[in-house]
């Protein structure tokens, strides 16, 4: 979701952050230091975004999620970034994991976790994202 959000603000991604940032919103948005460092890495060296824009990424991701370690080691998918959402999402006791991860969303859910693609989350939750577009201008 971090890298959807860099990758198309204002988009559905960018704009679940922008809802979690609201205090009624009720959503907690969770992270961890492996999260993180894929998001950096894939960022800059898939993407060519500038380390600069990056870094402001990370301090926004820093200031909305709460940073969680991870007390699993999974191996549930054959990419093991994928696998660092899945042990953040146990680490945090998440309720949902949102993502549009094609490796991911065929778990749906995994361990009592759901996991969504964020557009599938506009429709359910149709009034966060008209205030977060009224509060934009949108």
């Amino acid at each position: 979701m971090y890298v959807a959000a860099a990758l198309r603000p204002g988009g559905h991604a960018d704009l679940w952050l922008d809802i979690a940032t609201t205090p009624s919103s009720g959503f907690g948005v969770f992270v961890s230091a492996a999260i993180l460092d894929e998001v950096r890495d894939k960022l800059v060296n898939k993407f060519g975004i500038h380390p600069d824009d990056v870094q402001r990424l990370i301090e926004r991701i820093q200031t909305i999620a709460t940073v969680v370690t991870p007390n699993e080691t999974l191996s549930v998918v054959d990419d093991p970034d994928d696998n660092a959402i899945l042990e953040c999402a146990l680490a945090a006791q998440a309720h949902l994991v949102v993502t549009a991860d094609h490796a991911l969303l065929k778990l749906n859910p995994f361990r009592g976790i759901g996991i969504a693609h964020p557009r599938e989350l506009r429709s359910i939750f149709a009034s966060d994202f008209r205030k977060v577009g009224e509060d934009s201008g949108s």
